[in-house]
C-alpha cells in the first residue's frame, strides 16, 4: 500500500516537473519569436550590412532579378524587402512574376510596403508601368531600380496576340521577305513589352523548379536557383543566392 502511494507521488512529482518545464520552453520559445522573427519583418541595420559586406564579392555583374512569387507565401512585406535589398546590391532590375494574379491586381499595396521599408536607404525606385508611384530620395542622383509585375498573361498569351496582330497586318514592320524571320518577330514583341534586358537571375521557393510560363522565349541563358525550401525569405538566403550565381559558368552550348 505505501509503495503504491510513493509511486503515485513520484508519478504527480515527475509529472510537474515536466510540465514545468513544458511551459518554460514555451516562453523561452515565445521570447525568441518576438526578438527573432518579427525584426524579419524590417529591413534592418543587419541586414543592410551584411549585404554591403557581401554584394562587393560578388564579381558577376546582376542586373534583371526575376523573383518567381506566390502569394500564397510571399507576404507584401517579403516582398518589399527584397526589392530594398536589391536596391542596396545594386541590381537596375527587378520583375515579380504573379504566379497567382494577385499581386498585379495589389501592386499600389506593394509600392506603399516598399516605401515604408525604403526610409533612410538612398536610392530611386521606378515602377515601370505606373509612372504615378515613382519614388525618389529627395531630389538626389541615386541608383535607380525599375520594378516590374508579369503574370501568365504576358507569356504564351502575349506571343499568341502578337502573332495574330502579325498575320491580320496590324503591326507596321520592314517585311524584308514573304516569310517573318526571328528578328522581326523580335522586334514586334519589343512594341509590346517594356525595354528591359532579359533575365540574369530567377529566384525561387519551395521544392519544385518551376517556369509557370515566364517569359520563355527571355530565359535562355537565366539561372534559376532555390532561395528557400519552404518559402522563407531573409537576407541570407538573399546574399547566398548572390554567391550561388556568382559560381554558376554559362558555357553557352560548349
Amino acid at each position: 500500500m505505501l509503495s503504491q502511494l510513493l509511486r503515485q507521488a513520484l508519478f504527480t512529482l515527475v509529472h510537474l516537473v515536466v510540465s514545468i518545464l513544458v511551459a518554460v520552453r514555451n516562453v523561452y520559445h515565445r521570447i525568441c519569436y518576438k526578438k527573432c522573427i518579427l525584426p524579419e519583418n524590417e529591413v534592418t541595420k543587419s541586414d543592410i550590412k551584411l549585404i554591403l559586406e557581401h554584394v562587393p564579392r560578388v564579381t558577376k555583374k546582376l542586373k534583371h532579378l526575376v523573383v518567381v512569387t506566390d502569394t500564397k507565401h510571399h507576404t507584401f512585406s517579403d516582398l518589399a524587402r527584397l526589392v530594398i535589398w536589391s536596391l542596396i546590391s545594386g541590381i537596375s532590375y527587378v520583375s515579380f512574376y504573379d504566379i497567382t494574379g494577385d499581386l498585379k491586381y495589389h501592386e499600389e499595396q506593394l509600392f506603399h510596403e516598399v516605401e515604408k521599408k525604403k526610409r533612410g536607404v538612398p536610392g530611386c525606385i521606378k515602377w515601370f508601368k505606373k509612372p504615378d508611384l515613382n519614388g525618389y530620395t529627395n531630389g538626389l542622383q541615386a541608383h535607380t531600380i525599375v520594378i516590374n509585375i508579369f503574370t501568365r498573361k504576358d507569356g504564351h498569351q502575349t506571343i499568341a496576340q502578337c502573332i495574330r496582330q502579325i498575320a491580320e497586318d496590324k503591326v507596321i514592320c520592314n517585311r524584308k521577305s514573304i516569310e517573318f524571320t526571328a528578328q522581326e518577330l523580335d522586334n514586334t514583341l519589343k512594341l509590346m513589352y517594356p525595354s528591359i534586358p532579359d533575365p540574369d537571375l530567377v529566384l525561387y521557393t519551395g521544392p519544385v523548379c518551376c517556369t509557370h510560363g515566364l517569359l520563355p522565349w527571355q530565359i535562355r541563358l537565366t539561372e534559376f536557383i532555390q532561395m528557400s525550401l519552404d518559402h522563407s525569405v531573409n537576407v541570407d538566403n538573399f546574399v547566398g543566392a548572390l554567391y550561388k550565381y556568382n559560381k554558376c559558368d554559362q558555357r553557352f552550348g560548349k
